[in-house]
């Protein structure tokens, strides 16, 4: 590589290519959460694209942006960003071979993510919105965040040259709390495509006049999502402030910080979740609900990566690693994932 090439594809600027990738795929989510409860789910009949491989709507690239169009096909258009930018992050990765390999194929790993993604959109629509399908393309989407962050915080360049160093700390507890984050977008997803998200009408507390457990299957998984967000609330709460406290007596102030977001995103997501049923699933909020719970998704996520070898960014790491905070061998759920 020339001089000058080497001075324009900086670490840091691969860094920042795929931090702006990442926040594409949580917009993503925000525009796709309007598709949904705007009815728009169809305003495109096909699935198409044109010779750049960009999604077309009812034929063309650019429509009339009325009638739900602007909602369905700016999620396509906007997908298809994401995918640009997805790609371009592995190619720049696969070409800077100063990257270690488990980096490079896990940047190449999220353009067949991106891909998968796009084609269970599609399978949505040519199946006309499978409750199935429609789960599984929320839920992946999730996990694509998921592994943005995560090629994102191995490509930062104080962490290229020695990903394995650095002080690693107790983080059993918050894997677990990344899979609670997982289940209840599950829930709340097949909730929502199986037309049950006003199916308790705006009552907050129970089933309005089914009871606080319907005999309805359908009922019964509203309350599901309901009573099972009051688990998640209680559990991030005591796993974030945990983390809190082990990153302090660790020394680790960024994690210690960190720790807090998904703590505040917990409660602001329950009250969205309440918000919803209140108002009759406003499509402002029900937005906001699908699109905070990205982000505490994806503060979780990184809280966890923080207290892992990668956690540290200082170049001091090595230091680190034999001052690391020793995991609480009186708590199970605290043991190293």
């Amino acid at each position: 590589m020339s001089d000058s090439k080497r001075r324009f594809f900086t670490p840091r600027r691969l860094f920042g290519l795929a931090v702006a990738a990442s926040i594409l795929t949580w917009v993503m989510l925000l525009i796709g959460g309007t598709v949904n409860p705007t009815g728009s789910s169809l305003a495109c009949k096909d699935w198409a694209f044109n010779a750049l491989g960009m999604p077309l709507c009812n034929g063309e690239l650019l429509p009339s942006m009325t009638d739900g169009v602007e909602f369905e096909h700016g999620h396509r258009l906007w997908g298809w960003l994401v995918g640009v930018s997805t790609v371009a992050v592995a190619l720049w990765a696969l070409l800077d071979k100063r990257l270690p390999k488990a980096t490079r194929w896990l940047a190449v790993g999220g353009v067949f993510m991106v891909l998968a993604q796009g084609a269970l959109g599609g399978i949505t629509v040519l199946l006309k919105l499978n409750p199935v399908v429609s789960t599984g393309h929320l839920l992946l989407g999730y996990t694509f965040l998921s592994l943005m962050i995560f090629v994102a915080w191995r490509l930062h360049p104080s962490r290229r040259d020695a990903p394995s160093a650095g002080a690693r700390l107790p983080r059993g507890a918050l894997g677990l709390a990344i899979a609670l984050v997982l289940v209840q977008a599950l829930l709340g997803a097949a909730m929502r495509h199986l037309g049950g998200g006003m199916i308790c009408g705006d009552d907050p507390i129970s089933c309005g006049g089914l009871g606080f457990w319907p005999l309805m299957d359908l009922g019964k998984l509203h309350m599901t999502h309901r009573l099972f967000g009051y688990v998640l609330l209680v559990a991030i709460l005591v796993i974030a402030f945990r983390a809190r406290s082990q990153a302090r007596a660790a020394g680790r102030t960024r994690a210690a910080k960190l720790a807090l977001v998904p703590a505040t995103l917990v409660v602001v997501q329950v009250a969205l979740g309440l918000i919803t049923v209140v108002t009759g699933k406003m499509v402002v909020v029900v937005t906001l609900h699908t699109a905070v719970g990205g982000l505490l998704m994806a503060s979780t996520v990184m809280l966890y990566l923080a207290f892992g070898p990668l956690g540290d960014p200082s170049p001091d790491r090595h230091a680190a690693s034999s001052a690391s905070a020793r995991p609480d061998p009186t708590s199970s759920a605290w043991e190293a994932a």
